[in-house]
């Protein structure tokens, strides 16, 4: 007789001993269930094939230099997702709410200019590629705005420089970011 530790083996023994169908089934999800549960552990990550991949583009790189630069005082954050600095409206029903969040929760932000003594987002900065589509940016920008937050795209073509980041700061800002960061 086969042991109890060799599923298949067991049942294939009893189908031959003339066991019922419905208990040949029984045994056969018995057997599914024994070996799901001991081969492949539900909602394990260890077992999944993942390598390393950089925070940051050598262009982002750059850009986050020159927006510590333009903003000393400030802390610049980046690669933020949506849902770190974003939650839906309230009053929302559940079912909306995780709708509302799951629309936008994954969606990164290139930059994120925080004031490190209060922990308020000061604004968000894009840096916008080729591969960027206008009426998406402006969808995402709409939406960033109704969370109260200002976003500064740096657009594409041109490599950005620092007078070039610094203006277009300043500009969003209404203060010259080239003088301590004052709120």
């Amino acid at each position: 007789m086969a042991k109890m530790s060799d599923p298949i083996s067991f049942i294939i023994e009893r189908l031959y001993a003339g066991m019922g169908i419905v208990a040949l089934f029984a045994l056969a999800a018995l057997a599914i269930l024994v070996v799901l549960k001991l081969g492949w552990p539900s909602g394990s990550l260890s077992r999944l094939r993942v390598r390393p991949r950089p925070l940051m583009t050598q262009a982002e790189r750059r850009v986050c230099a020159m927006i510590e630069d333009a903003l000393p005082g400030t802390r610049v954050h980046s690669q933020v997702s949506m849902g770190a600095i974003m939650q839906p409206a309230k009053n929302l029903s559940k079912s909306e709410w995780w709708s509302t969040f799951n629309r936008f929760s994954s969606k990164r932000v290139d930059f994120v200019v925080e004031d490190p003594a209060t922990g308020e987002i000061i604004m968000l900065v894009e840096l916008d590629d080729p591969s960027h589509r206008r009426s998406t940016d402006k969808d995402r920008d709409a939406l960033t705005r109704h969370a109260g937050y200002t976003t500064v795209r740096i657009p594409p073509g041109k490599r950005p420089t620092q007078e070039s980041v610094a203006t277009l700061l300043h500009d969003a800002l209404g203060f010259d970011p080239r003088q301590p960061h004052r709120r």
